[in-house]
């Protein structure tokens, strides 16, 4: 796809303030987040008082923590995309059987027939 360059330089300046419109809602909510987290640090279970840097300490700690759930969030969906490529090899196959049940279902006449036998009546 191809624009002449004053058509992408207009999109550019488009997309570009689209982005930072965004990214300044997203500190935002960052921002909401933190706070009420340091609000509920505040406290400890024991209703005890915490001091600032023990606050802070228990804030980076969970900001860590939750970009360690986030990277493996990631790593097992690349492996869930990698194992269903590796057993889904062609999904026109399987595309073609399941159109085939669908079509022996409605028949209602006989049990449906096992995956990769023969359609003798079709």
């Amino acid at each position: 796809m191809t624009f002449e360059p004053q058509k992408q330089d207009t999109f550019n300046e488009a997309l570009l303030k689209e982005l930072t419109t965004t990214n300044k809602k997203l500190e935002k909510i960052i921002a909401l987040l933190i706070s009420n987290q340091l609000l509920e640090e505040c406290i400890s279970p024991d209703g005890e008082p915490r001091e600032a840097q023990e606050m802070a300490t228990i804030v980076s700690e969970s900001y860590s923590a939750g970009l360690c759930l986030s990277d493996e969030m990631e790593n097992r969906a690349k492996q869930y995309d990698y194992h269903k490529s590796e057993f889904f090899v062609d999904d026109e196959e399987n595309e073609t059987l399941e159109e085939a049940d669908a079509i022996h279902e409605d028949k209602n006449d006989e049990e449906p027939p096992a995956r990769g036998t023969v359609f003798s009546k079709f």
